[in-house]
Formats: structure tokens, sequence, C-alpha cells
């Protein structure tokens, strides 16, 4: 597992579930939910705040 976290979540129009997680370097970095998911970041998915 990283050291990264979940910051929050958003749903792009297309319908893709994006989280954006901090990894320190300033800005948070979007990635798919799968990818979330598989590499176990903290929280879940789930209960990241929508944006």
């Amino acid at each position: 597992m990283s050291e990264a976290t979940g910051v929050y979540r958003t749903t792009h129009s297309s319908g893709m579930e994006v989280a954006f997680i901090d990894k320190g370097v300033g800005n948070p970095i979007g990635i798919p939910r799968e990818r979330y998911e598989s590499n176990g970041y903290k929280p879940a998915f789930d209960e990241l705040p929508q944006k």
C-alpha cells in the first residue's frame, strides 16, 4: 500500500468515477476508481467526500 491518501472523489460526465489522492506533492492526483481500490488506498472509495 502506498503512503498516499484519498482526498475526495468525483464522477465525470462520461460516468467514470475518479478518486483524488494526496501524495504530498502539492496538488491531488486523479486516478480511476479501479486503480484506487486495487492499490488499497484509504479511506475506502465510497467513504471519500463527493466533489
